[in-house]
């Protein structure tokens, strides 16, 4: 076969095409940085991936900020030997109040100078006092999240064009970064808070992610207009870890669907992350038509990678090893072994081999160089 670019590889991998070898997709932990992400720059990181023959794409997430109405004040408070940041949103409907713990480790609450945005995984288990307290209260998301915002579609536009260039430049794909849908409950309160407030007060929650969801849609459409290459959604927290089957039917399937419908109508590939929790989730995840299954999890909580390979045909997998177990723990004779075992339960068509989560910088480099080298000897074969 004719070798492909890496853009013509991912893409074709995602929609289960045929392609000149399988592609290897993986991305580094930013902090702290690994001793082989020595780049200064997106051309840089491109560069390198290009010079070591992985392929590689660029990612842009829309901007999301609060409506120009709204006002935060920010202070810093020392509590029982503790850290702890108050925020505070002045909406033209009223206030909404929050505090967390600062911690050693979240750097970007250290440096916060504007707001802190929720879209951060660290908040969850550093809640002192969460923001969306009442009914009420949920109605003032709408100028937290507002679906129209004049700053955030010129950041969008100028963050495309910019995008856009280094993609064509490396001839990778562009590929949208979207979030929406229940994780945004695990990044508004403690996980065990949301679940709760879901069983008692589900009307509001389900109102609350669908404030969200719209301005996260309207973004979403002006990318698609802009033109993108693929989009990669976000569900890592709307998984059966978490939610029942039928919680996750309500409250994220309707959104989820459309999402794929309109990046379809884009005439684009639609590709869905989640790392755990899978499993029983799979006679529902097989009736939505989305194109990818990105980041399962092949050595923790029990994803069973032939099970979901079977139950869902014609849907690519974009993972295949584990992150923490094959490439962070353990022998290069391991690894090598992983990735083999991927090979032999995913085949060629429609597998890109990767994981979940960045490489981190503590993780045996001869690992990483293993995971290579079987890569590279098994990428070609039949399968």
């Amino acid at each position: 076969m004719q070798a492909m670019t890496s853009k013509e590889r991912l893409l074709a991998a995602f929609r289960c095409q045929e392609v000149d070898y399988v592609p290897m997709n993986m991305h580094f932990w930013h902090n702290p940085r690994h001793p082989r992400a020595t780049w200064r720059s997106e051309r840089e990181r491109l560069a390198l991936y290009r010079e070591w023959g992985w392929d590689a794409l660029v990612s842009i997430s829309p901007a999301l900020t609060p409506s120009p109405e709204v006002r935060v004040e920010l202070s810093h408070e020392s509590v029982g030997g503790e850290r702890h940041l108050r925020q505070v949103w002045h909406t033209p409907a009223g206030k909404l109040v929050e505090a967390l713990r600062i911690t050693d480790d979240w750097l970007d609450a250290q440096r916060v100078s504007d707001f802190l945005p929720f879209l951060d995984d660290f908040r969850g288990s550093r809640y002192v006092e969460v923001a969306v307290k009442t009914d009420e209260d949920v109605d003032l998301l709408a100028y937290l999240f507002p679906e129209h915002n004049p700053r955030d579609m010129e950041q969008i536009q100028r963050g495309h064009a910019a995008a856009r260039a280094l993609a064509d430049e490396f001839d990778v794909p562009l590929v949208v970064e979207h979030y929406a849908g229940m994780d945004w409950l695990t990044w508004l309160y403690p996980v065990k808070e949301a679940v709760l407030r879901v069983v008692d007060n589900r009307p509001a929650m389900k109102r609350l992610l669908e404030i969200i969801n719209r301005a996260c849609r309207r973004r979403l459409e002006a990318l698609l207009a802009l033109g993108v290459d693929a989009v990669d959604r976000r569900g890592w927290y709307e998984s059966a870890d978490y939610w029942s089957p039928e919680i996750v039917e309500d409250l994220a399937t309707p959104c989820l669907r459309s999402e794929i419908e309109e990046t379809h109508r884009a005439g684009i590939p639609h590709l869905y992350l989640m790392a755990t929790g899978i499993m029983p989730l799979l006679p529902l995840l097989s009736s939505l038509p989305f194109d990818c299954l990105h980041g399962a999890e092949p050595a923790y909580g029990g994803q069973d990678a032939a099970e979901i390979r079977r139950r869902l045909p014609g849907k690519s997998m974009w993972g295949g090893i584990s992150g923490p177990e094959h490439l962070g723990r353990g022998a290069p004779e391991q690894t090598e072994r992983a990735v083999e075992r991927a090979f032999e339960v995913c085949g060629r068509r429609g597998f890109i081999l990767g994981m979940a989560v960045g490489i981190r910088q503590d993780w045996p480099e001869e690992n990483l160089e293993a995971c290579e080298r079987a890569w590279r000897r098994l990428r070609a074969a039949d399968g």
